[in-house]
């Protein structure tokens, strides 16, 4: 078995990225939206990241990306606070991997002077929703039935954690 990697993304990982983003998405249980951009737009999205120092990383196990986090600053009046967006590949959930994202993220976020990360989860991911809480990532609204996939409704939680005292 071989260990994995927690590091930053990098431009040559767009294919294995989008690919994990791709089988992700295709669960429709966990993503915002159940197809994937394409490959160009991924590609931009990663490099936009990497020229601008954005806490992105990725797990690689031997050269295939199985996970991702990062932390997204917004723009305008919001580009004090991140916006966060993970995965990792079903057959590597349940070993730490999300644990070891969030927390290179968390920190990337902090050293470059974020002040808050947000996200928003499905209630029905319970497991994602604890990893969060046990971050200290605390629950900042609801919305009910605003999701729907397949006839099933899903409530949204917004969630979010200060990186910094008093903020």
């Amino acid at each position: 078995m071989s260990t994995i990697l927690i590091r930053p993304i990098r431009e040559s990982d767009v294919p294995g990225f989008h690919a994990a983003v791709h089988a992700v998405c295709r669960e429709k249980r966990y993503l915002a939206t159940v197809v994937s951009p394409p490959i160009e737009k991924t590609a931009l999205f990663v490099s936009g990241n990497v020229k601008n120092g954005h806490p992105q990383f990725v797990a690689d196990d031997a050269g295939i990306i199985v996970g991702w986090c990062d932390a997204i600053p917004g723009s305008d009046g919001r580009a004090h606070i991140g916006r966060l967006g993970m995965g990792v590949l079903k057959e590597h959930r349940g070993q730490g991997l999300g644990k070891r994202l969030l927390e290179a993220t968390i920190d990337e976020a902090q050293r470059i002077g974020l002040e808050k990360i947000e996200l928003s989860v499905y209630l029905s991911n319970e497991p994602a929703i604890a990893l969060y809480r046990s971050f200290g990532f605390v629950e900042e609204g609801l919305k009910k039935r605003g999701r729907l996939v397949e006839g099933i409704y899903d409530d949204v939680v917004l969630m979010g954690l200060f990186l910094r005292e008093g903020t």
